[in-house]
């Protein structure tokens, strides 16, 4: 029988709190539950198998977020009170 496999490895900031549990690498396998020789049955299969494995990942993936974005968020907040007007120029036109 066949299956997908997916692995990936996340590489947060130092600062970053890591979430309880949630390793930073892991392995995802999802069966393919048709076999190659059914046809368009396999392929509905593998359909089915992907988006399985993408939605496992996706939930991981969307907890690192989380825990990468409150880090992001505080950096911005330090960075918008120091320079608020250096992206505020003024174009000059050609009349």
């Amino acid at each position: 029988m066949a299956s997908i496999t997916m692995i990936y490895t996340v590489c947060p900031p130092a600062q970053t709190i890591l979430p309880d549990g949630l390793p930073t690498s892991r392995t995802i396998e999802v069966a393919v539950s048709a076999s190659k020789d059914s046809g368009n049955s396999y392929y509905s299969s593998l359909h089915e198998a992907l988006g399985k494995a993408r939605n496992k990942i996706g939930a991981d993936l969307t907890i690192w977020r989380d825990a990468v974005g409150k880090l992001e968020v505080s950096k911005e907040a330090k960075k918008g009170k120091q320079g608020e007007d250096d992206g505020e120029e003024e174009e000059e036109g050609e009349d």
